[in-house]
């Protein structure tokens, strides 16, 4: 079995070829009329910084991802990706939160090469953002996130028939954030379509608006 790092890549490893594999899975339905219809700051910011991460291109909405997924659902998305861009010859390991990830050749053929599995696991980056945002939250304001998932968060997304987990307790909640690896409602949340993806966020922020805008604002003065 052959081992690469990911490491610095040129620009001709994340050339047009980055968007032709995953288009035809993650084409959006139309949305409702009013819905809206293109990324928010959180997401181009989540898009950004996991394609960044892994060498891939940035800052195109076109980018076919679905939903942004949690620290927890990260590592499984990106290898389902990674396995099915390679039909299974790709093996991927997920370091958080600081996005480290190395990959394995486990077929015994001559494809992948090293230069095409940099480009699926580019492709598969671009595909897969994840939303970080509560890994740069200040331990003063985890009160105040756990007290709106159970409160706000959990019961919007089972109202909207989703099968969320039972919230941990406050202190395991504090214990996961402090291990960098927080408990979200969104955990179990899988969606078809962006646009169903836009709508349910909109109605059931991961983040409230106030803890959001001091996210932002301490990783726009870093």
């Amino acid at each position: 079995m052959m081992s690469r790092q990911v490491g610095p890549r040129t620009g001709a490893l994340v050339a047009a070829a980055m968007l032709l594999a995953l288009v035809a899975g993650c084409a959006p339905s139309a949305p409702a009329v009013g819905a809206r219809t293109a990324p928010d700051a959180a997401e181009l910011l989540a898009v950004e910084r996991t394609t960044h991460a892994f060498e891939a291109e940035t800052g195109d909405a076109r980018i076919p991802w679905v939903q942004l997924w949690t620290s927890a659902q990260f590592p499984a998305a990106m290898q389902h990706c990674v396995g099915d861009q390679s039909i299974g010859q790709l093996s991927v390991q997920i370091g958080l939160p600081e996005l480290s990830m190395s990959y394995s050749i486990v077929g015994s053929g001559s494809w992948p090469d090293e230069a095409e599995s940099a480009r699926i696991v580019a492709r598969c980056a671009a595909a897969t953002p994840l939303d970080d945002r509560v890994l740069r939250l200040d331990p003063g304001a985890w009160d105040a996130l756990y007290s709106y998932e159970l409160t706000t968060l959990r019961p919007c997304l089972l109202a909207r028939g989703y099968p969320i987990e039972r919230m941990p307790s406050r202190s395991d909640f504090e214990r996961r954030l402090r291990a960098q690896h927080p408990w979200s409602p969104y955990d179990t949340v899988t969606v078809p379509t962006r646009f169903a993806w836009y709508e349910l966020s909109d109605a059931c922020p991961a983040v409230p608006p106030d803890i959001a805008s001091d996210i932002a604002a301490v990783s726009a003065s870093g």
